[in-house]
């Protein structure tokens, strides 16, 4: 498998109390497809939300929505980047297996609450 794709993560099985919803994610919640993003949570923390916007792949068709910081990833370091959760299944896989478009990400943040500092290593 990593052969064609380095990006496949492995998981350990785990039984789901409801087999639709995704897996669960970092924040311990399952995941919602095309909703939920992997980010690196020094940068973004867990449950921010975020208004992503970039193209789907092999396509000059929009992806923007708003989306929930709800999982981390290994390949998810540094400055702001996501990993789109588009679900599970042989459709979700080929095209979680395309995505690497550029793209823009604005953190949701309340007023008068301080950002998150940028790491000290970046």
């Amino acid at each position: 498998m990593l052969n064609s794709n380095p990006s496949v993560v492995f998981f350990s099985e785990a039984p789901l109390r409801d087999p639709n919803l995704g897996p669960k994610g970092a924040a311990g919640i399952a995941l919602t497809t095309g909703r939920s993003i992997a980010v690196d949570p020094a940068w973004v923390p867990l449950g921010t939300p975020v208004f992503m916007a970039t193209p789907l792949p092999d396509s000059d068709q929009p992806l923007q929505r708003l989306v929930i910081a709800q999982d981390t990833g290994g390949a998810i370091t540094g400055a702001p980047r996501a990993d789109f959760f588009c679900g599970s299944g042989p459709q979700a896989a080929e095209l979680a297996g395309k995505m690497r478009q550029q793209g823009s990400l604005w953190l949701l943040w309340p007023r008068n609450v301080a950002l998150p500092a940028a790491p000290a290593s970046y």
